[in-house]
């Protein structure tokens, strides 16, 4: 009995799914509004200066940014869908191997990981001084540094069994 509540559960995890799906089509149409909202500006009112420039360039990183976020999302409802909901379904997205929660992990440890060095990008070009730039920098690295050891000691103890 309880082991058929216990199976019958895992589909609460569809709401999850369905919201990781909603939030990546809102983040990618949100990228592409504020590239369309962006260039549109930039057309319209001629201003090719090297201000103008810097801009545009501060916001291609923080729509990449966005981008990334979305792949997250995507990646985190097709993992959790894998994982709990339907295994038997093969690989959804090609090139993505996600069998176990240890492979999603990694997954979205590495988007993260790109996403704070994109955002860190981003803080360059509006830091007001080297100190704040040096402080966010350590900031951003402390985070990488720790999710970079997570995954290295994750992978040891599967090598391991432990």
């Amino acid at each position: 009995m309880l082991r058929k509540i216990l199976l019958s559960g895992r589909y609460l995890l569809v709401v999850p799914v369905i919201g990781s799906l909603i939030l990546a089509v809102g983040v990618v149409i949100m990228g592409a509004g504020v590239i369309v909202t962006r260039g549109w500006y930039f057309i319209t009112t001629r201003d090719f200066t090297a201000k103008s420039a810097k801009l545009m360039s501060v916001t291609v990183i923080q729509t990449i940014d966005l981008f990334l976020v979305g792949a997250l999302a995507y990646i985190t409802a097709v993992g959790i869908y894998k994982l709990f909901i339907n295994q038997d379904d093969g690989q959804i997205l090609n090139g993505v191997k996600i069998e176990k929660l240890a492979d999603l992990e990694n997954k979205i440890i590495g988007v993260v990981v790109a996403a704070l060095s994109v955002a860190f990008l981003g803080q360059v070009s509006d830091v007001e001084s080297t100190l704040d730039l040096v402080y966010a920098g350590i900031g951003t690295a402390a985070v990488i540094v720790a999710l970079c050891l997570f995954t290295h000691v994750s992978a040891r103890m599967e090598k391991t069994g432990e």
